[in-house]
């Protein structure tokens, strides 16, 4: 499969995503939408992919969206943002694996908006996420007016936003958006690393825990302790459980290939 402005490379269980487009500090532009769509369609349902990791080229995740591009091939933001961008944010959350956003330098934007759809983060010490969009006298799109309430609580995400401010690593991993902070020599090295431990876990644990705390921001404790029970149900005396079990008395670590 080929793209114009992102790179996909499968190794050991792993997809790595990576924006192509360095000399822009990876903005989007309509090329690099529609092959982000096409890249997340390309591993979701890959039995052979585990973990996905989402990354940028050069020194930053994504500086957001591409203000310089004259043309569109959508009719306003609102067509831009549904039949554009959400495919490739429904491929993210949906997809029955983690898929890691490893951040590099900015992620502002709509950057910001697909580092914090991942499921995990890793951040380089010099990354930060930003809110940038009341620089130009706009609102936080790509569904961050909702995730940064999530982390922040909502008078720090609304200070953030309207101030634009800069939310640093440090900062990152002290409200949870960061699950790790590396440093800019390390970061690719620890998100690999990373990647190859949770390949070696369940996948079935690793989907269906996903698909759970997902619906959960949406559901009641009730809904979701219900859903639990169907899911558990179904996935005890299973080969995974079998073999998980079997290596816990074996005192050895589970196979799951």
């Amino acid at each position: 499969m080929n793209f114009e402005t992102i790179t996909l490379n499968k190794n050991n269980k792993i997809a790595y995503i990576e924006i192509n487009r360095p000399d822009v500090l990876n903005a989007f532009n309509a090329a690099l939408i529609k092959d982000l769509h096409k890249a997340t369609d390309a591993v979701k349902d890959d039995e052979n992919i585990r973990v996905v990791v989402l990354s940028g080229s050069g020194r930053a995740f994504s500086s957001g969206a591409d203000l310089a591009e004259a043309d569109s091939d959508w009719d306003g933001a609102k067509d831009a943002l549904l039949n554009g961008y959400k495919p490739s944010f429904e491929n993210i959350m949906s997809m029955p694996k983690p898929v890691i956003a490893s951040i590099r330098g900015p992620a502002a934007g709509i950057g910001a908006a697909f580092a914090m759809a991942c499921d995990l983060r890793i951040m380089s010490e010099d990354a930060y996420i930003l809110s940038v969009f009341s620089n130009i006298a706009l609102v936080p799109d790509g569904g961050l007016s909702w995730l940064l309430p999530k982390y922040l609580g909502y008078g720090k995400a609304y200070e953030y936003a309207i101030e634009a401010k800069k939310i640093d690593a440090k900062e990152c991993l002290h409200y949870g958006i960061a699950n790790k902070v590396s440093t800019s020599e390390k970061l690719e090295e620890d998100t690999i690393n990373w990647a190859m431990k949770l390949v070696k876990r369940s996948p079935q644990a690793l989907a269906n825990t996903k698909r759970l705390m997902r619906k959960s921001f949406s559901s009641s404790y009730w809904d979701i302790y219900s859903d639990e029970a169907d899911i558990q149900n179904s996935l005890i005396r299973s080969p995974e459980n079998h073999e998980a079990v079997l290596a816990f008395f074996e005192k050895r670590e589970p196979n799951f290939d």
